[in-house]
């Protein structure tokens, strides 16, 4: 079981708000879940999954950050050097010419023990004012993802290694991250929450779904709820910042991933910029 706070930790930070978790229903004993990324025009509906939404307590983790944060609670706010602005971050060409490369160098600088680092790909969130009020399909770019969810399950993360032609007998273990880095300045709109992967009964409390495009399918981790679960986010991130949280590890009994999800945040700054953040998925291989 997760360590509680220390007796010294200050909840003045402390965010009471809901978290959309996956439903339980019977029907996913015999039938997968999935989700469908691209529109099937009426042959399938677009998902056969139902959302719980629960109030939670997310904690401020600056609180409790420390050298081996990322050791014991699979996520760590770090500072990344890289000179790109907010702005830059739409031109492409920049995102993999300067900003790939600074994240290898801060990753193989956390990982140093690694003998391949590889960046996969990377997205971007911009919330669009009426976020909450249409669907994700009405805008032109990404939404904060609310889903609670884990990128990959350990079977998708393997067979994902193979587009850097790297087969499971080439490494003895396969850790892969994700680097989150807010670029709208501060003002805490729509964080990202992390749970603590050792308060999870991946037994009881998760299951692996499909999620599919056009052209390929993968599989991520959804979660059920438990009062047991135990949230965080990083308050007031600054620009040179990156949260770099564990999403499988294959050294790890049921691979340690960490459960995340974007949360409205009611103590946000009420001027806040809206969210926008971009996200790397990197493969470590040892």
């Amino acid at each position: 079981m997760a360590p509680k706070p220390e007796n010294n930790y200050s909840h003045c930070d402390d965010v009471q708000t809901d978290i959309c978790y996956l439903a339980k229903e019977s029907k996913h004993e015999n039938e997968k879940p999935y989700e469908m990324r691209y529109d099937p025009r009426g042959k399938l509906p677009r998902t056969n999954m139902s959302n719980d939404f629960r109030s939670v307590t997310i904690r401020n983790f600056r609180q409790l950050q420390d050298s081996q944060s990322f050791d014991e609670y699979g996520f760590a706010a770090v500072k990344v050097d890289c000179s790109m602005t907010a702005s830059e971050f739409d031109e492409e060409e920049k995102v993999y010419g300067i900003y790939y490369p600074d994240v290898e160098k801060l990753l193989h600088q956390i990982f140093p023990d690694a003998v391949k680092i590889k960046i996969l790909e990377h997205g971007i969130r911009k919330r669009h004012a009426e976020f909450r009020t249409k669907s994700e399909q009405a805008f032109e770019t990404a939404q904060p993802a609310t889903a609670v969810h884990i990128d990959y399950s350990p079977y998708s993360a393997q067979r994902t290694a193979w587009a850097f032609d790297v087969n499971p007998d080439q490494y003895r273990r396969l850790l892969t991250v994700n680097v989150w880095k807010p670029l709208q300045g501060g003002g805490n709109d729509w964080p990202l929450a992390l749970c603590d992967p050792r308060t999870i009964d991946h037994t009881s409390e998760s299951i692996v779904a499909d999620v599919v495009f056009a052209d390929r399918f993968t599989e991520n981790v959804r979660l059920y709820y438990s009062p047991k679960h135990e949230w965080y986010y990083f308050k007031d991130l600054k620009d040179d910042e990156v949260i770099v949280f564990r999403q499988t590890d294959s050294a790890l009994d049921g691979a340690g991933g960490v459960a995340h999800a974007s949360f409205y945040n009611p103590k946000a700054d009420r001027n806040a910029v809206p969210r926008a953040s971009i996200e790397l998925r990197a493969y470590v291989f040892y």
